[in-house]
């Protein structure tokens, strides 16, 4: 018995440090992104020629680039693809046991929770879990291959045309129940921590974006060493522009997120087209000599580079959702749900 308690004492220990950690950290990238989030104008001041930046963006090194002169159809002649997943089936990272690991040596391509274990990232006011097919296994504390049935089912992933749906929508009950009275919506997040990594190249995801207050689809990169910063937003979005007016149906989010503050660059681009009434594709070139954003395979601006882009970083992709104290603010009795990213295609290339 003795025995017994001890160990699950450690394992107690053990879940109170993971919780410490995933909340510094998430409270290091929130600090970040209100350093992006303010000062913006509103969204009737962008063009389709310039992003909005922040005034807490050192744009000194920034340019905006013109799409005659740099396209993917240009970018790619020179590269050779070294990823694709056209999602003719969802292949979920676990370990060789079936259950949910936040370790390397599994199997399968996509991971759904983030590198330190955590189903939300509390530091951004999150209102969403990331739920998966051994969600309720791990809340239980039962062996985690132990599939979910019944009305506690809540697997945010499904496959329809070789298209991926990433679905958010209200917890149920039973949810907030057994994670805690923040967790109002269920949502879905996919990286390809263990699976795939690269240094420098071009990333590219072809997705439709979800509408609706609250709702914030992202594309982006961390590093392998699990440093942050750097971190690379390829497309952040907003599915209704939020309280201050920034996001909205034509408004993607970039940024580059450095150690030093003066190498940060990002804002918001007016692409001129809605984002939410078809697919189109979001893509970052990475390079030692700096980093250029792509939408509809057309340049929109590039950044300085910093030291840190300069090793191996791999791709996230999720569906979070806000709270009122949240960048995108919360949802409201307008939205529909669920609400969907669909994601088409995920792809990755590199110099010859």
């Amino acid at each position: 018995m003795l025995k017994t308690h001890r160990k699950l004492l450690l394992k107690i220990c053990l879940s109170l440090l993971l919780v410490i950690c995933a909340i510094i950290l998430a409270l290091h990238m929130r600090h970040a992104q209100e350093n992006i989030a303010t000062s913006v104008p509103p969204v009737g001041a962008a063009t389709t020629t310039a992003p909005i930046n922040s005034n807490n963006f050192n744009t000194s090194g920034q340019t905006y680039a013109s799409s005659s002169t740099l396209t993917t159809s240009d970018l790619l002649q020179h590269m050779t693809r070294t990823f694709d997943d056209e999602f003719t089936t969802f292949n979920r990272y676990v370990g060789l046991d079936g259950n949910v690991t936040c370790n390397p040596g599994g199997v399968g391509t996509w991971q759904t929770v983030y590198y330190f274990c955590s189903r939300t990232n509390p530091g951004n006011y999150e209102a969403e879990v990331y739920t998966d097919p051994n969600f309720w296994a791990y809340l239980k504390s039962e062996p985690l291959g132990t599939a979910e049935t019944g009305s506690d089912s809540s697997t945010p992933f499904s496959i329809n045309s070789d298209v991926l749906s990433i679905e958010a929508a209200p917890a149920t009950p039973q949810v907030t129940s057994a994670v805690g009275s923040w967790a109002q919506y269920t949502s879905g997040m996919i990286t390809t921590q263990f699976s795939f990594s690269q240094e420098y190249g071009y990333f590219e995801i072809r997705a439709e974006l979800p509408q609706g207050a609250g709702l914030w689809p992202a594309f982006w990169l961390l590093p392998v060493n699990k440093s942050w910063p750097p971190e690379i937003d390829a497309m952040e979005a907003f599915g209704a522009p939020n309280p201050q007016g920034q996001g909205g149906l034509t408004m993607i989010h970039y940024a580059s997120h450095a150690v030093e503050p003066a190498d940060n660059c990002g804002g918001w681009y007016n692409v001129g087209t809605n984002i939410i009434t078809g697919f189109h594709t979001y893509g970052v070139d990475i390079e030692p000599s700096g980093i250029t954003y792509y939408f509809d395979g057309n340049a929109y601006a590039t950044c300085p580079a910093n030291p840190e882009i300069n090793q191996p970083f791999y791709m996230l992709i999720n569906l979070a959702v806000g709270s009122s104290a949240s960048w995108p603010g919360a949802p409201t009795a307008a939205n529909i749900w669920p609400a969907a990213l669909k994601v088409d295609y995920v792809r990755a290339y590199q110099n010859n």
